[in-house]
């Protein structure tokens, strides 16, 4: 069996490898389970200790679980599709193996006894769990420690701030998050990766810190879009009425079919929301990247949300103060000082939003996803600005401001993340690629097509 830097006949590091390709090269006993834990685990003491991504480590535990895997039988093997991934967990998802702090004092060395079901559903295929990464307190606003690997004076976005930047520093492949406003697509979008926002419920929640029940969303990070269609099929929810831990996938040892790359160039719709607002750097970039994916020949039409942006996100805001306020209420009135003053304010606004407001809010959601459902029909997917600039610097304060993902997570279907417009200082502009409900593969495919067209244009570092 090689060693890790050993694939084919050239050497290609850990931090090169993405999901499919560690499963690939398992399953062609060319790696071990235990080279890549120990790979994994090397990456996290060499990388994390200027960004503090994770806020615990697995350590034995994970290494003890992959000795199971490369005892286990081929024709047993070959049923596990994401066999031998490290995957890295955003720390408001409950396991039974590590703390689940929620970025807050008042859960500090907290223990739950059982995993979340998007965890078990990753460990029962073959993943291996290497640590929970820094969250915003309460997944919300007030920010951790963590930092942009891009750039180490800046934020990485937030909520999932430790699974944003552990991806990107190349610790890992794959790291877990949840968005009720914008804390998949902001972080991803600031630190210059792929983040999945899947359509609402796709992804188990049970086992994950509720912060608002009509918009919490669980998603991935990844760094190509066919490490993201194979977590999905492994992890997806269940159907309705069956049991919570059980992935709707096939057993046929590849993690279920991949989307399919339109056959065609696809036709996009571009959003352009607040446009006034983004940063003039914004624009230029956003602007030269249609052109280079108008360039590749994808058809590229202006488009325009069903009704005035302004609705839909205040929408969003109206709905997650309120729920967030039902939710997290009780930490502010029982530990008072030790939840940040910035979210016993949001909780006092939320206890303030009176109850006709709130239907107000989710009757508007109700019909609007009907009508973008709608107009997404003339596209196979819209595109539009995810981020109001460049990732803001650390002494700010700010994890950014999450105003432009609120409407697409209001109207409940799928947004990624997708790397494309820089600055010419090399800071990432964010953008993000936005389809109807449940047409989650569809949007990949788009995706995959655009990034092996027009790529990620990165600048060299």
């Amino acid at each position: 069996m090689r060693k890790l830097q050993r694939v084919s006949s050239s050497a290609t590091p850990y931090s090169e490898l993405g999901a499919a390709d560690i499963v690939a090269l398992i399953r062609a006993r060319e790696l071990s389970c235990v080279d890549v834990v120990a790979a994994a685990n090397i990456a996290i003491r060499k990388l994390d200790g200027p960004i503090h991504a994770f806020a615990s480590e697995t350590g034995d535990p994970a290494v003890e679980r992959a000795h199971e895997l490369d005892r286990l039988p081929p024709q047993s093997a070959a049923h596990l599709p994401l066999i031998g991934v490290p995957v890295a967990i955003k720390d408001v998802f409950d396991t039974a193996e590590l703390p689940t702090e929620y970025g807050s004092p008042i859960y500090r060395g907290h223990r739950p006894r059982s995993d979340a079901a998007l965890v078990s559903l990753l460990r029962a295929a073959g993943a291996l769990i290497i640590g929970k990464t820094k969250t915003s307190e309460f997944a919300w606003m007030h920010p951790s420690d963590t930092r942009n690997p891009l750039d180490l004076e800046r934020t990485p976005g937030g909520s999932s701030s430790g699974s944003a930047a552990a991806v990107a520093a190349r610790i890992v492949p794959l790291a877990t998050g949840t968005q009720t406003a914008g804390s998949i697509v902001r972080p991803a979008s600031y630190c210059g990766v792929l983040g999945f926002k899947p359509t609402f419920g796709v992804l188990p929640l049970a086992g994950v810190l509720p912060t608002s029940a009509s918009l919490d969303t669980a998603g991935l990070f990844a760094r190509n879009v066919g490490d993201l269609e194979l977590a999905l099929t492994a992890a997806s929810a269940a159907p309705a009425g069956m049991a919570a831990a059980r992935a709707s996938r096939s057993l046929d040892g590849a993690g279920g079919p991949r989307a399919a790359e339109p056959l065609t160039a696809p036709r996009i719709g571009f959003v352009r929301i607040a446009w006034d607002l983004l940063e003039a750097a914004a624009r230029n970039a956003i602007d030269d990247y249609l052109g280079a994916v108008a360039a590749a020949g994808a058809v590229i039409e202006e488009t325009e949300l069903p009704i005035a942006f302004e609705r839909l996100a205040e929408a969003q805001a109206t709905i997650q103060r309120a729920e967030t306020a039902w939710a997290l209420g009780r930490e502010a009135d029982w530990h008072g000082e030790r939840v940040s003053a910035e979210l016993r304010a949001y909780i006092a606004e939320g206890r303030a939003v009176t109850r006709e407001d709130y239907l107000a809010a989710r009757r508007l959601a109700d019909e609007q996803r009907w009508r973008w459902q709608e107009r997404l029909g003339a596209f196979d997917a819209a595109l539009a600005p995810s981020t109001l600039g460049v990732p803001p610097l650390l002494e700010l304060g700010s994890t950014g401001d999450s105003l432009l993902c609120r409407p697409f997570t209001l109207l409940g279907g799928p947004a990624l993340a997708l790397p494309g417009a820089w600055t010419p200082a090399g800071l990432p502009i964010g953008l993000q690629l936005v389809g109807a409900a449940h047409d989650d593969r569809a949007l990949l495919g788009v995706a995959r097509w655009l990034l092996a067209r027009v790529g990620e244009r990165a600048p060299q570092r």
